[in-house]
């Protein structure tokens, strides 16, 4: 494969090898004046090199999550995503018993009020003030902490939620070691994240929000697959028991489950569509301490 461009020696390097199989070698994907980032031989897309962004200061605090410019709208569709929520957390109790809850990344909330509803007790965690100060005044536990450092005792969940979190960081397995360590024994991880494998982002890359310095290319650092985030599971002690939405969720109502599995057949060919045509900006997984 081919070095990284040339305009890395302009740019101070992010990261100088691939945070999954560790070579350093890599093509270019997209290349802006501002920052590069490249695709490893091992299916791994990650920012090779940036220049300091002189705004970086403060970003992930009120106004990342408001309605602005440059907001992400988490202070909108409020009920819409606290239903999102719910059956995410519900597709991992297809899986994991429920018991303490630990949000990691969790905005103002909805995703804490979605396990209140369904009677589990959450905490959430964020590097963001903001974020965190929500969260208590609507009555929730919430702690500031980083990705490599959360501030919670051993074992201490049995579920743990990421909903495009991991993206956030460089290192991805000091994240991944540090959520294995809050998680009990027999408890598991939700994680939501971008996919690499986006129709419009692998068609062109250099003008996918995905890289845009203008968009998401500023605050994301890496990119997976389903494929190279399972590798990645898998090697840090944890065992993906599924990918994707649930068909049929086990912990809800008896009422919902029926309907559930007559439009199961349904939902299975549409999704198997979205994956054949690379329709799906996101993907979903559920994995088990192992």
């Amino acid at each position: 494969m081919n070095a990284a461009p040339s305009s890395d020696a302009l740019q101070p390097i992010v990261l100088a090898a691939c945070p999954l199989c560790h070579g350093a070698q890599a093509e270019p994907l997209a290349v802006h004046p501002e920052l590069t980032w490249v695709r490893c031989g091992c299916g791994l897309i990650y920012k090779r090199s940036e220049h300091p962004d002189p705004a970086a200061e403060g970003f992930y605090e009120s106004g990342y999550f408001g309605a602005g410019d440059q907001g992400r709208k988490y202070t909108q569709r409020t009920r819409r995503r606290i239903q999102k929520s719910r059956n995410q957390i519900l597709d991992a109790l297809n899986f994991i018993t429920p018991g303490p809850m630990l949000d990691i990344g969790c905005s103002v909330g909805y995703t804490l009020r979605a396990a209140r509803e369904l009677g589990l007790t959450p905490a959430g965690a964020d590097l963001s003030q903001y974020a965190v100060r929500t969260c208590r005044e609507q009555g929730f536990r919430a702690e500031v902490g980083e990705l490599s450092k959360l501030p919670f005792a051993d074992g201490e969940f049995a579920l743990v939620t990421m909903k495009h979190v991991l993206e956030h960081t460089l290192d991805p397995r000091s994240a991944l070691r540090e959520v294995r360590r809050v998680l009990r024994p027999g408890g598991g991880v939700f994680i939501a994240i971008p996919h690499a494998g986006y129709r419009k982002a692998v068609r062109a890359p250099q003008e996918s929000r995905y890289y845009l310095p203008s968009a998401h290319g500023r605050e994301h650092f890496v990119y997976y697959t389903p494929e190279t985030l399972t590798r990645l599971l898998q090697e840090e002690g944890y065992r993906v028991v599924a990918v994707h939405p649930q068909l049929v969720h086990r912990a809800a109502p008896f009422s919902r489950r029926l309907g559930e599995r007559l439009i199961a057949p349904l939902r299975w060919v549409a999704q198997r569509v979205a994956d054949g045509l690379g329709l799906r900006k996101e993907f979903w997984l559920v994995a088990l301490r192992d």
